[in-house]
């Protein structure tokens, strides 16, 4: 049998299973698992060892059979206590899930087993690892590559940090999505998101296809809201365009700038009129709306008519500027005041020394005193005799013998032309002392005059400062009036584009899912044909798409609803994922752990149907090892086949009693 037209045999030979020749194995699966005791080598410090296979993998709880002698008070839970759910726990805590088990459990794991270790044996992409991670507190998981789950306990290996086993599982699994941004958070699908899919929890009931974890579980998995897990089984299983998260995001984004467009376009506008009834309350006038053209025109209108009104005031004012004429006549004034004093030191100074000489003329010192008398001041200081000396034009020819001067002259004259002289000098004083208090009268004249006119200018200046400090606060209250009132114009307008695009950005992504509604299309006809392998041809199933989410259907004359459809829903999703991966469509792992499926009340023959399906599923890949691998726990009977001695699907046979013979061989 070919892979290129394998069927599934007895369950319905119209659908033609086609395994992709390029995925012979599973993204990856789980080859062993073992419980160890401490981390050390020997059978003593195994707890318990698990071999699993590629395919159908079964892991059975039998109750105890009450037979004829059933009764009240007999033991009914030996097959509800054995530790499936703490097997697919282990399986998905290797595997990376965080929570080892509901907080309750975890507690009581540690305390009966303070040093155990869960080790396993996984092939990720072909490729062999071992890896060991504790049960207990205190050390740190570890992964060895291309190794054997004997080797963990070995100490001299070279051990590698866990890590490198997760980055393994993306790069098989995530890395190569199309799609690889959640819309709304953009924030990058990672394996860990992947995995609550395909370990579900048990609390979780199978109640619908989109719940995974359940808030009692323990588990660390990072929590997705639905949209985000819609999302995340579109892009897994290659229903959403590598095309569409970029549309999303962008629709996101849209949406986000629509809402605070719409925020701050009221906001503008208010502020718009505020700063227009500021202005017209400072122009003294009403101004046209901001939001009408004629408002900027009208209010820059009255500003620069305002401006040339100043413009006038400051050319006035330096018409009749008359400060550097005051200024100079008060120099003159100060001139003139000091030339006057001059000449009243230099008479001052005469008449002293005329005194001083009329005072002696008696004495013997007459000749002496008027030697030494100054010159008259329309001479210099200099003594006759050292002018005469220095060949002076005006001492040449002059007398230096005083002596020979008195003899001209009689000593009574002498005094009386000196007494003369004093009054004469005395007259001249009084003259010039009125002529300088004239003077200064007339320079503090000029002084208020030029200071007066200084600080007029100056507060003409200021004044006029003022009045353009204003006007360019008037203009700045125009500019951010016109800038509020444009920005609540243009917010406006982006609202109206915004809507436009939004829509338009429905419309393309509305385009993108066209393009995807063939592969929706084929998936669905995969989930309607394992719907009708389990409860038969003559219903109908459907994968339904609305928007970004995906819905399952079941009709029967009418949709059908209960408790068993719904859980039959989804046990035929995650299949039909399988088949879907084994024939080349999406990336999902081909790895699935269903932990006590049989609820609400499913009939017996159509959860024998599972066991069929799986079974089937495996003779589609011939002698090769199957291309899946289907791990599913149970506490009612398999087909009698798959539970024979030699059969190979039944991997594990648990009990509640006696505890020897529970998943951890005790009672916790």
């Amino acid at each position: 049998m070919t892979t290129g037209q394998m069927r599934l045999p007895g369950v319905d030979p119209r659908h033609q299973l086609r395994p992709s020749a390029e995925r012979a194995a599973p993204a990856f699966w789980v080859h062993r698992i073992r419980i160890l005791r401490e981390l050390a080598t020997g059978e003593d410090y195994v707890i318990r060892d698990v071999q699993l296979r590629r395919g159908l993998n079964i892991v059975w709880a039998a109750p105890h059979s009450a037979g004829a002698d059933n009764a009240l008070f007999r033991d009914g839970v030996a097959g509800h206590t054995a530790g499936k759910t703490t097997f697919c726990r282990l399986v998905r805590h290797v595997l990376g899930d965080g929570g080892l088990a509901p907080d309750g459990v975890k507690r009581r794991i540690r305390s009966k087993l303070p040093n155990a270790w869960i080790a396993a044996e996984v092939f990720v992409d072909d490729v062999r690892w071992a890896v060991a991670r504790p049960l207990g507190i205190g050390h740190r998981s570890f992964c060895l590559r291309d190794h054997t789950i004997d080797d963990v306990a070995d100490a001299t290996m070279a051990r590698q940090d866990y890590h490198e086993f997760l980055r393994a599982l993306a790069q098989c699994t995530t890395d190569g999505l199309t799609s690889t941004r959640f819309p709304s958070i953009d924030k990058a699908v990672g394996w860990e998101h992947v995995l609550p899919w395909l370990v579900r929890d048990q609390e979780c009931r199978f109640a619908d296809f989109l719940e995974w974890r359940h808030s009692s579980s323990g588990s660390e998995a990072p929590a997705l809201n639905v949209d985000e897990r819609q999302f995340l089984v579109r892009t897994v299983l290659g229903l959403i365009s590598d095309k569409e998260p970029a549309e999303l995001r962008r629709n996101a984004q849209l949406l986000v700038d629509k809402k605070e467009a719409e925020r701050l376009e009221p906001l503008l506008q208010h502020q718009a009129e505020a700063e227009l009834r500021r202005l017209s309350s400072e122009l003294g006038e009403e101004l046209p709306l901001t939001s009408t053209a004629l408002f900027g025109s009208a209010a820059r209108a009255e500003l620069a008519r305002r401006r040339a009104a100043l413009e006038k005031r400051r050319v006035s004012l330096e018409e009749e500027d008359r400060r550097e004429a005051l200024r100079i006549a008060l120099e003159d004034a100060r001139k003139h005041e000091g030339a006057l004093e001059e000449s009243l030191k230099g008479v001052r100074e005469r008449l002293e020394g005329v005194k001083a000489v009329t005072a002696d003329l008696a004495g013997e010192g007459l000749e002496e005193a008027l030697a030494s008398l100054p010159p008259p001041r329309d001479f210099c200081n200099v003594l006759l005799s050292e002018a005469r000396e220095k060949a002076c034009p005006l001492a040449i020819g002059r007398p230096i013998d005083l002596g020979a001067k008195r003899s001209e002259h009689a000593a009574a004259d002498e005094l009386a032309a000196n007494r003369a002289l004093v009054a004469g000098l005395e007259r001249t004083v009084e003259r010039v002392e009125g002529q300088i208090q004239a003077a200064e009268h007339a320079t503090n004249s000029a002084r208020r005059a030029y200071l007066g006119a200084n600080t007029a200018y100056a507060e003409a200046q200021s004044k006029l400062q003022d009045a353009r400090s204003k006007l360019k606060q008037l203009d700045s209250l125009v500019d951010a009036a016109e800038g509020a009132a444009e920005a609540a114009t243009a917010k406006a307008d982006t609202v109206k584009q915004l809507v436009r695009e939004v829509e338009d950005s429905y419309a393309r992504q509305d385009k993108i899912r066209e393009a995807q509604r063939a592969a929706i299309h084929g998936f669905s006809k995969c989930y309607d044909y394992i719907m009708r392998a389990l409860i038969g041809n003559e219903v109908t199933a459907r994968v339904e798409t609305s928007g970004r989410s995906l819905s399952l259907a079941v009709e029967e004359r009418g949709d059908r609803h209960s408790a068993a459809i719904a859980t039959l829903k989804l046990l035929a999703f995650d299949l039909a994922a399988i088949v879907w991966s084994i024939e080349g469509e999406g990336l999902f792992p081909r790895f699935l752990v269903h932990d006590g499926p049989r609820e609400a009340d499913m009939a017996h023959d159509v959860y024998e149907r599972l066991f069929f399906f799986a079974h089937e599923l495996e003779k589609c890949f011939g002698e090769k090892e199957p291309g899946f691998q289907y791990i599913i726990t149970t506490t009612t009977a398999p087909p009698d086949k798959f539970i024979e001695h030699d059969a190979p699907w039944l991997r594990l046979r648990l009990s509640g009693l006696p505890a020897n013979e529970r998943f951890l061989r005790q009672d916790l």
